[in-house]
């Protein structure tokens, strides 16, 4: 009996060895609230930003001229996994919502800040008129920029 559990304990040991090793690769722990999801690399010449998959706001968006950007031109973490070729960035937001990320040529960009700042300017030309206007309303105001 003792020679049977001899090589009992010898099978056994064998097996072990040659059981292949489960390497435990472990994360970087991070603290719930801390991570940022929504980063993406910069591309030269473009300017990229998420943009939520609410009612038509992608739509929106692509009609001003942003394309969504597709996973194989930003990485991901998560490489090894199956996914459809040409699909664009979109993580989780949270709440059950996702978003899009998109860019847009600089120039395009450029051109559409400066529309807005255009309008700012006319505002707050409208806001510092010394003189009454039509409107019958006078008055000062005073703006600083920092």
């Amino acid at each position: 009996m003792t020679e049977s559990k001899e090589v009992t304990d010898k099978n056994k040991a064998l097996k072990e060895e040659s059981a292949p090793k489960r390497v435990m690769q472990s994360r970087k722990r991070v603290p719930l609230g801390a991570r940022n999801i929504l980063t993406a690399g910069a591309r030269p010449g473009y300017r990229r930003r998420f943009v939520n998959d609410v009612g038509d706001r992608v739509a929106m968006f692509k009609d001003a001229g942003w394309k969504p950007v597709l996973k194989e031109s930003v990485g991901d973490d998560r490489a090894g996994k199956a996914t459809s070729m040409g699909s664009s960035v979109n993580p989780s937001v949270g709440g059950g919502q996702r978003a899009i990320l998109m860019e847009i040529p600089e120039e395009l960009y450029l051109e559409d800040e400066k529309v807005k700042q255009d309008k700012i300017d006319q505002v707050e030309k409208e806001m510092r008129r010394t003189v009454p206007g039509k409107d019958g309303l006078n008055g000062k105001v005073s703006i600083s920029r920092a």
